[in-house]
């Protein structure tokens, strides 16, 4: 009796039936009816799933969906598992049965498979990394699609012929070369190769060469990687051209570079800064860090080093490192620090320059120029020194010759006055134009400005002029048109010693004709003037070679020019440099034995709508004046020359002032102390105490006398203008040598108003 085995018994493919997800389904693909199981493996009711097309009802209940391995795959997701099932269909009459097979492992290890070689894939691509195989007995290469380097077809079969097209002329050789060993004799290389891209430039590819199997013909088979490194051999040989660069530069500027690391302390050093140290500094160095430096220079070079440790920028030093000469070499080293991620040094690099010849010019320009400056401030001082000497006995002569010219005289004896007085003014005129050839020199002239009618100032300059025309017989004249502006912003001082410079020579020079003076003005973008004045003369004139040395200082046309109308040659190199410092120039035009005309130009502001102040007049001092009310006064008067003082209370004599002499700022203090004083008549250089000690201590002292006016009288021209003196606590002051009217003048203004003294003590 033979036996059934349950495998093949109806009840055991029903038991296997039910147990697996399984649904029956007809020629349309629509679910005809389910078991229990496929209803609970899809978590669905079966009512629901009858009548329904298959594919569709997976893709609803489904997450996701495959079909690479040839069958519909689906994965199924619910809260307690996630899986992979396959539809495997059985025919079965007219319908098919499906049952859900799940290929979770199977798919998990498919999937990983594909992973792998996906990110291998994007990894050789990113890499531009691409494979490749030759083929010698057909001499045929394939190449991935990675290479293709953007050649059409370079994906198929490239034959040895057409790749050798695209290579660079000077790697085929060397590619030929790998490629004979490699497959005859087998084993590996790696090589650089350069292809012709398909938009024509060149690719750099990093080859890396293998021998594979041996084939019928006894050759072997070669392959490889490439992969792109354009980019690298690019930066590299970039690199290369820059350091070559480097390498020369610090060659030809005699620079060495050094590095030092931090945590071992090792140093290393070019070969450019060995040869720059030498021999001896570098054995130095050995044994001290700082040993490298001349003994002068170490303490600067450790402050140095200790400020870079301290910072993250370069430091720069000029310092000398040893010599054996004992003098050292002067270098320029710059250091700086490189720090990690949490901010520690690690290393020191640092580049030092030969500035040896460089810097031992600059030090002698430094020593040149503090002798400049030294010859300058000598100068400065020599010139000051001898204005005050000059100025002490011009102002007797002028003093007294003032004083005289008040006197009832005879003709004869006023004609020797006068003679007197013209060539002491003519004497303080060279002086004051040295000084101004020394302060324009020194930079120490200012242009003062102030709004004014420039019209009025030429004509009283023209005016000064006149009686010195006349006597020559010729005349002087003005023309001013109608729209020259009324009020401008300039500085009267300057322009009217410039005019005066240029109408004093065209007088001197002409001997017969006249002189004429015109003004001229253009308006200018910004809505200031450019002012023009034109001296026209009909003199000796000049030709070209004297016109082209005419504006230096002490130049005259010749030396019978210098005999015959006397004159130093200063007047017109002042009255350019002046023109230039007020934004202007002077130029001219000449004819021998026709005469001159000399352009001066400077540019002026338009002035306020304010007319011009007045020049100061001398006060009136006949009876019932203002200046009859300082009548008596009583004067402290200090200049330690008797000559001086004698001049000034000549010129004071019709104001009846009491004065007291003093001969130094230390007797000055002492009379002070004695009696009170309406005004103080104060000497600036004298010796014991000179003036400016003398109104230091004056206005620093709690005496009554602290406030007393003082006027100081000063003959060094050199030591600055009204504003320095004021500074130092004087009220006003006077240079040397002194115009009784300017003296007067502002003794009557300081003291006018005033209580006297002596008028005080009678009322008491």
């Amino acid at each position: 009796m033979t036996s059934t085995s349950l495998l093949d018994t109806p009840a055991f493919a029903l038991a296997v039936l039910a147990a697996a997800p399984a649904c029956v389904v007809d020629a349309r693909d629509r679910v005809v009816e389910v078991n229990e199981a496929f209803a609970k493996r899809l978590n669905r009711p079966p009512a629901n799933l009858v009548g329904v097309n298959l594919i569709e009802l997976m893709r609803g209940v489904s997450v996701d969906r495959s079909n690479s391995t040839g069958a519909d795959c689906f994965r199924l997701s619910d809260a307690s598992q996630e899986s992979w099932v396959r539809l495997h269909r059985t025919p079965v009459g007219a319908r098919i049965a499906v049952v859900l097979v799940d290929v979770t492992t199977e798919w998990s290890a498919l999937t990983t498979l594909v992973s792998a070689r996906s990110v291998r894939d994007q990894l050789m691509m990113d890499a531009a990394v691409g494979t490749w195989r030759y083929d010698p007995d057909s001499q045929v290469y394939t190449f991935s699609s990675e290479l293709s380097l953007g050649h059409q077809d370079a994906g198929k079969p490239v034959p040895l012929d057409i790749l050798r097209k695209i290579q660079h002329p000077e790697d085929v050789a060397k590619d030929a070369a790998i490629r004979d060993r490699l497959t005859t004799q087998g084993g590996s290389a790696v090589g650089e190769m350069r292809m012709r891209a398909g938009d024509g430039s060149w690719i750099t590819l990093r080859v890396h060469y293998r021998s594979g199997r041996k084939l019928p013909s006894g050759r072997l088979e070669m392959f490889g990687l490439s992969q792109n490194v354009t980019d690298l051999a690019v930066a590299r040989d970039q690199a290369d051209i820059v350091s070559e660069r480097l390498e020369l530069a610090m060659s030809a500027a005699n620079a060495g570079v050094y590095e030092i690391d931090m945590r071992s302390t090792g140093r290393w050093s070019s070969e450019q800064f060995k040869a720059l140290a030498g021999p001896e500094a570098m054995a130095r160095q050995d044994i001290d860090p700082f040993g490298l430096y001349h003994d002068d220079e170490k303490q600067r070079v450790r402050e140095s080093w200790d400020r870079c440790l301290r910072s993250n920028a370069v430091e720069s030093i000029d310092t000398r490192i040893y010599s054996p000469d004992g003098d050292g070499h002067w270098v320029r080293i710059f250091t700086r620090v490189q720090r990690n991620a949490l901010g520690e040094p690690v290393r020191a690099v640092g580049l030092m320059l030969d500035i040896d010849t460089h810097k031992r010019q600059e030090l002698a320009l430094v020593e040149a120029k503090q002798q400049a400056e030294a010859a300058t401030i000598a100068k400065s001082n020599f010139l000051a020194s001898m204005s005050h000497e000059i100025r002490t006995p011009l102002n007797g002569i002028l003093g007294m010759a003032q004083v005289l010219q008040a006197d009832e005289l005879t003709e004869a004896q006023k004609e020797r006055i006068n003679v007197i007085s013209e060539s002491g003014q003519t004497l303080m005129a060279l002086l004051n134009d040295v000084l101004d050839i020394s302060k324009i020199e020194a930079g120490k002239l200012e242009i003062a400005r102030i709004d004014g009618d420039f019209a009025l100032t030429v004509e009283r300059v023209r005016q000064l002029f006149v009686t010195r025309a006349q006597e020559r017989g010729i005349g002087v004249t003005l023309e001013t048109p109608k729209s020259f502006p009324k009020l401008l912003r300039y500085d009267p001082v300057r322009t009217r010693q410039c005019v005066g410079n240029l109408l004093s020579n065209a007088i001197k020079f002409t001997e017969q004709g006249g002189v004429s003076i015109r003004l001229g003005a253009e308006s200018r973008a910004d809505g200031a003037w450019m002012i023009r004045v034109s001296v026209t003369d009909t003199g000796i004139g000049m030709d070209e070679e004297t016109l082209a040395r005419l504006f230096g200082a002490f130049t005259q046309a010749d030396a019978t020019i210098s005999r015959r109308f006397g004159g130093t040659g200063l007047g017109l190199a002042i009255t350019r440099q002046l023109a230039r410092l007020m934004g202007g120039e002077v130029s001219v035009e000449s004819r021998p034995g026709v005469g001159s005309t000399f352009h001066f130009t400077f540019a002026a502001e338009s002035g306020s709508a304010r007319a011009p102040a007045a020049e100061t007049e001398t006060p009136a001092l006949s009876d019932g004046s203002p200046g009859r009310q300082v009548f008596g006064a009583r004067v402290l008067l200090v200049d330690d020359n008797p000559v001086n003082r004698q001049v000034v209370k000549l010129f004071m004599i019709q104001m009846q002032p009491t004065i007291v002499e003093a001969a130094n700022g230390a007797e000055a203090l002492a009379r002070l102390a004695e009696q009170p004083f309406d005004i103080v008549l104060l000497d600036v250089h004298m010796p014991v105490m000179d003036g400016k000690e003398t109104i230091k201590r004056i206005r620093a002292s709690d005496q009554p006398w602290r406030d007393v006016p003082v006027i100081a009288l000063t003959a060094d021209a050199m030591s600055g203008d009204r504003e320095r003196y004021l500074s130092m606590g004087m009220n006003d002051y006077i240079s040397k040598p002194i115009d009784s009217r300017e003296l007067a003048s502002k003794y009557i203004a300081i003291l006018q108003g005033k209580p006297l003294v002596a008028k005080s003590t009678k009322t008491a």
